[in-house]
């Protein structure tokens, strides 16, 4: 997947004049406007993708995203599996009132599997967090600085994300939304982060009447729904689904506003309940190979989920990937082959990677994982890649990456990544994003 000759060349050639880099750098994020929500170091070296391997897995990964919306119609079909999910009833009436099956934005984490370079999906996050906007951004930084810097710029192909006004597209794709709709950006208030707010910009410039507002604020009236008397025909959420759950199912009436809302066909969102709900759940990653629900799969909806790394809800009888013994006695033997992760979570928080944990934190979290039949997934090591760090000394360090992969529309836009020294690869968490240039 990596072009090595291209990244090293780079690296050597950026890492040969650091500070004309620096100043190219600095320059061309001045002209690029905000691309983060907390502040890391840029690196101008993108992730160099070669053309043929990153174009041949794209049917695989759009067929996935196929998948999460055959999730979301068996969660909705089937009273087992609502109950296997165990959501309660708010998130189900969430779910039933809203129509849409699909998952019209995600973005699909993944792991370059060190040594192979195989690809493999870990999680998917229908709110494609800090994606959509940065990634472009970030993108055309490094091209700028490579340019300006004299450095080797290599052309790109249509799979590098370069379009920031994308997500608006898949918004407005929605037959409900019309030409230049009012779109409400949703956040919590005094929690509104620096990508809403550029998004915000962004939807105004290419036409849509855009506004943050907090999803308490949501009212009713005749069909239409409003944010303190602000009508709006389509929805963003960027509510995290933690979030959004402690905050709205614990209101019976703000939940009975938003079926209304959505179920009404006059409130579009652009990420739908069920996408949030059934897709995103770490759960979805083990539901097509649970034995209780592989039927309602086909084989091909099955091997599809192959591009995920074995996973299951954990309880006392559960079976270790083999077969042979008990899952718990082997997560407390082996626990640098496995993780721990919670359905919802933000920045990382709800996983625990055994080979990072304590022995004690370790043996806490496999009790709980049981307790509460949480997902248990292998372990995979990422890839290293040789980030430029122009403050740093070394100036090129090989950092561990992940591979993420854009989806709007069912189609594959693009690419992002992140490096990190840490075990949770988060740039709240130490890491850093980092342009991912497809090549031609």
């Amino acid at each position: 997947m990596i072009d090595w000759g291209t990244a090293t060349r780079g690296a050597a050639a950026l890492a040969e004049r650091p500070e004309i880099a620096s100043g190219a750098l600095a320059a061309a994020a001045a002209r690029a406007g905000r691309c983060q929500n907390t502040a890391f170091p840029l690196s101008p070296l993108p992730v160099y993708a070669a053309a043929a391997p990153a174009r041949a897995v794209v049917p695989a990964l759009e067929r996935y995203v196929g998948l999460l919306r055959r999730i979301v119609e068996v969660f909705r079909a089937e009273p087992a599996v609502r109950a296997w999910y165990g959501l309660g009833p708010a998130a189900e009436a969430l779910v039933a009132a809203d129509p849409r099956d699909d998952v019209p934005v995600c973005r699909l984490d993944g792991y370059l599997e060190q040594g192979t370079e195989r690809l493999w999906l870990l999680e998917n996050n229908a709110d494609a967090p800090a994606g959509t906007l940065f990634t472009p951004r970030v993108n055309r930084i490094a091209a700028e600085t490579l340019a300006d810097a004299g450095s080797p710029c290599p052309q790109w192909s249509d799979l590098t994300f370069t379009d920031e006004a994308a997500l608006l597209g898949a918004v407005c794709a929605d037959p409900r939304v019309g030409r230049d709709p009012a779109v409400a950006v949703l956040a919590l208030a005094g929690a509104v982060s620096a990508e809403v707010e550029e998004m915000v910009e962004v939807f105004r410039s290419a036409g849509a009447h855009a506004f943050v507002a907090d999803p308490r604020a949501a009212k009713v009236r005749a069909g239409r729904a409003y944010f303190d008397g602000e009508p709006a025909d389509a929805c963003w959420n960027k509510v995290n689904t933690a979030g959004w759950r402690a905050v709205v199912e614990s209101d019976p009436d703000l939940v009975r506003t938003w079926s209304e809302a959505v179920s009404g066909g006059n409130l579009a969102a652009a990420n739908p309940f069920g996408a949030r709900y059934a897709a995103e759940s770490k759960f979805a990653l083990a539901l097509p190979r649970d034995p209780g629900f592989a039927d309602l799969f086909t084989e091909e909806e099955r091997a599809v989920a192959d591009l995920v790394p074995w996973s299951v809800r954990v309880d006392e009888r559960t079976p270790t990937p083999e077969g042979n013994g008990s899952l718990v006695a082997e997560l407390l033997e082996n626990p640098a082959d496995y993780v721990i992760k919670q359905a919802y979570d933000i920045r990382g928080d709800g996983v625990t990677v055994g080979r990072a944990a304590k022995r004690s934190v370790w043996r806490a979290a496999v009790e709980r994982a049981v307790r509460e039949r949480l997902l248990v997934q292998r372990y995979v090591p990422p890839a290293a890649y040789p980030v430029v760090r122009l403050a740093d000394k070394p100036v090129v360090a090989a950092m561990p990456i992940s591979f993420d992969t854009y989806v709007l529309g069912g189609k594959v836009v693009g690419f992002g990544s992140k490096a990190s020294f840490h075990a949770r690869l988060n740039v709240f968490r130490g890491g850093r994003k980092l342009a991912v240039h497809v090549l031609r």
